[in-house]
């Protein structure tokens, strides 16, 4: 990793640590705001540590969960943790809601996800330096190449009052995860 994406990386995390998060507390839960886009809390049990970990998330709603992409990559904290326990929550409103993250590994669906997160991800959507809704295919591929996606599939008794798919991005999660 660049240095420049070193000192963006720890600048963000400074932003959720001491900015999102204590204001989801202080609201009582996620919101969906212009500047951050559409976000919730990812928790997390930590693969090396088991301690528990949260982690405010730009996503893309399914029909049966949400989508959501690690920006860093690989490396990404978070990213290691759902690889080793894919059992976490996420807040919804202000309840937390039990998943089953399921790893998207087919380019054309993980450049599907991407589109559809960074879309919806307030000012965080020229991240990259391009506007995700005008960019061509060929440019939302090079970057979803670089990043991780994930499913966030809710339990049964969530899934009846999910959120809409977006427009056609995304297909039903059956079909967006690997295996389902």
């Amino acid at each position: 990793m660049s240095m420049q994406m070193r000192l963006l990386h720890r600048a963000m995390r400074f932003f959720s640590d001491y900015l999102m998060l204590p204001l989801f507390g202080l609201y009582g839960g996620t919101r969906d705001t212009l500047l951050g886009g559409r976000l919730r809390v990812l928790w997390t049990i930590g693969c090396r540590s088991g301690l528990p970990r949260e982690i405010p998330l730009n996503y893309a709603p399914t029909t049966a969960g949400i989508v959501i992409i690690a920006g860093f990559g690989r490396g990404t904290g978070w990213v290691h943790d759902l690889r080793a326990c894919p059992e976490a929550e996420v807040l919804i409103g202000s309840e937390a809601v039990s998943v089953e993250a399921v790893e998207i590994t087919r380019r054309d669906q993980a450049c599907r996800v991407a589109r559809a997160v960074l879309k919806d991800a307030g000012a965080m959507d020229y991240f990259y330096g391009w506007d995700p809704r005008r960019a061509s295919d060929a440019q939302v591929q090079r970057v979803a190449d670089e990043l991780v996606c994930f499913h966030l599939r809710f339990s049964d008794a969530v899934v009846a009052g999910a959120e809409p798919e977006i427009g056609g991005e995304l297909e039903p999660a059956g079909s967006i995860a690997q295996g389902a």
